[in-house]
């Protein structure tokens, strides 16, 4: 496929991470995501998609956002399973996770930032899901 562009779900790392988390328990995945992002020194490439999915998966649990994504079966069953538990406990630190990402420890700002013309659009993304969380 080799999809790239400035929605959450416009990469295919996106769909790996969707993926794991149609596989696991979403709740139990994205708690262990966000611990190993607590107190991490740096956010490689695939950590900052993993904070990315697991806050738009919340947001679409919370607010009924509804996001582009070529396998929208499999995000909505992982959003049905994320509803079912109590993802408001979650707002907080999938807030923090989506700062780190937008923040100087992350390897995927640091990419974006290489694209002066798409990396405001990706960061407001960014930024849209984190006031809809606030």
């Amino acid at each position: 496929m080799g999809a790239w562009d400035t929605g959450i779900f416009d990469d295919d790392t996106a769909y790996d991470v969707l993926a794991s988390l149609a596989i696991a328990d979403p709740m139990a995945q994205i708690n262990e995501w966000y611990a190993a992002a607590k107190d991490a020194d740096y956010l490689e490439y695939t950590d900052c998609q993993c904070l990315l999915v697991s806050g738009a998966v919340i947001d679409a649990a919370l607010n009924g956002v509804s996001y582009r994504c070529d396998d929208e079966e499999t995000l909505a069953a992982v959003t049905a399973e994320v509803k079912k538990h109590d993802p408001a406990s979650l707002k907080v630190v999938a807030i923090e996770n989506l700062h780190r990402v937008l923040s100087d420890i992350s390897e995927l700002r640091e990419l974006w930032e290489e694209n002066a013309e798409l990396y405001p659009v990706w960061r407001a993304t960014i930024e849209a899901i984190i006031g809809r969380l606030t």
